[in-house]
């Protein structure tokens, strides 16, 4: 059975042409839960099939209690001129439409760039997903796949 999402509204401060003058944007934003060594913390996150990670503020890490000391560091690109660091880290990942839930382990970033909304990419999130991005309905359909190591 796959998790339905209904696409969040989010206004705009003008009418946005491309979309008939509409004043908001809809986007495929789900509540999941984080959860480390101690504890979990709920974030708004946008499903982002343009996204190669899935990726956290680091305040988020310091919540659920992870050390990030020794966490393996990349660079983000694609946001600001020199890119900012972005820290490695094994966590939970649980996900529910209020009928199923998922829940899995995951590799994410955590970082202090200035995200607009925490990313669910590829790693850590889509990959374990077959998606159905329904624009007609504004819902977006996650179903498990093969790769999908949770209950």
């Amino acid at each position: 059975m796959a998790l339905r999402f209904n696409y969040r509204h989010y206004q705009t401060p003008h009418p946005v042409v491309a979309l008939g003058g509409q004043t908001f944007r809809p986007r495929p934003v789900v509540t999941i839960a984080v959860l480390g060594p101690t504890g979990s913390v709920p974030k708004d996150a946008l499903l982002d099939t343009g996204s190669d990670d899935t990726t956290f503020l680091e305040n988020v890490a310091i919540s659920i209690g992870l050390d990030l000391t020794h966490a393996p560091v990349r660079y983000l690109t694609g946001i600001g001129p020199a890119g900012y660091p972005i820290r490695y880290a094994q966590v939970r990942l649980r996900l529910t439409d209020g009928v199923e839930y998922r829940d899995w382990p995951a590799w994410v970033g955590f970082t202090d760039a200035p995200l607009p909304f925490p990313t669910l990419g590829f790693a850590g999130c889509l990959q374990f997903f077959s998606e159905g991005f329904h624009g007609d309905r504004q819902e977006v359909e996650l179903a498990v796949n093969s790769l999908y190591p949770g209950t």
